[in-house]
């Protein structure tokens, strides 16, 4: 028994260690402790206190500890939803990689689809308004995705398909302000008009589809395209009567009607003289 002092001695002074240099408050008894469940329930403890590091230390010890313990999965996931609780952008990309981390370990975990729920839900978090950076959105709205995907019948499928909408209604959002920006400050048309028609291919649900189909129209008929701008008009005045752009619709629609068309270019005659080996006779 006495050999085993020195070492008891040593691991001690390591946990000690160990909690001084992450500032935790972990029980250094409970962390040497060879019962997973006591780790466990000390961690709980941390974790209701909001002492992340803490509870932190005790999940990483059942992680590291006892790889046969059957608290791994609930460990792993405590230790995801701590930086996720805890928050702020690293905690965020510490709380992606063990979610996923859990979902590799255990796909078929009967809460797996909580973690690749909450994958979504870290982007979610970080994502910015519809005029700034889109990425965190755009990674939001594909992790919701394969959540619907994967988990068809997870509890979490009515808030993933909120936020499914909200993420879309964003993304739709900065490209009609990328599109406005290039109409209105650049006068580059061509580049508004590819900006407006991808809204209207890739978000249908957009809450403020008149405004494309209205501002579409409007570059089009800049771009000499009168007959691609009428049926965006027509669209609009039927599907959105009550909106604020019906009536510039109507406006712009009675314009391009009395437009005079455009000259037909001028034919050459045709000759009776041999036809240069580019031209059809």
């Amino acid at each position: 028994m006495r050999r085993l002092a020195p070492l008891a001695t040593l691991l001690g002074s390591a946990l000690a260690a160990f909690a001084c240099a992450h500032g935790g408050e972990a029980d250094i008894a409970v962390l040497a402790s060879n019962s997973d469940q006591l780790i466990w329930e000390e961690g709980q403890k941390a974790f209701a206190k909001k002492n992340w590091e803490s509870a932190r230390q005790h999940f990483k010890r059942i992680v590291d500890g006892f790889p046969q313990s059957s608290l791994q999965p609930a460990a792993r996931l405590a230790l995801a939803d701590s930086h996720y609780q805890e928050g702020g952008a690293a905690n965020y990309i510490l709380a992606v990689s063990a979610y996923r981390e859990f979902l590799t370990l255990y796909p078929s975990h009967p809460r797996s689809d909580y973690a690749q729920f909450q994958v979504g839900e870290c982007f979610f978090r970080q994502r910015n308004g519809p005029d700034r950076d889109q990425t965190p959105t755009l990674h939001a709205l594909e992790e919701f995705q394969r959540l619907l995907e994967i988990y068809p019948s997870s509890g979490q499928m009515e808030t993933a398909r909120e936020r499914i909408a909200v993420c879309r209604q964003s993304l739709a959002r900065a490209e009609f302000l990328a599109g406005y920006f290039y109409q209105r400050t650049r006068q580059a048309c061509r580049a508004a008009i590819g900006r407006y028609e991808g809204i209207l291919s890739d978000y249908p649900d957009y809450s403020r589809l008149d405004e494309v189909l209205y501002r579409l129209a409007q570059c089009l008929a800049a771009a000499g395209r009168e007959a691609e701008a009428r049926p965006h008009l027509g669209r609009l005045v039927e599907g959105y009567p009550q909106s604020e752009w019906a009536d510039e619709a109507r406006e712009l629609m009675d314009r391009l009607s009395q437009a005079p068309a455009a000259p037909a270019p001028a034919v050459a005659p045709v000759t009776p003289a041999s036809p240069s080996p580019d031209t059809t006779p």
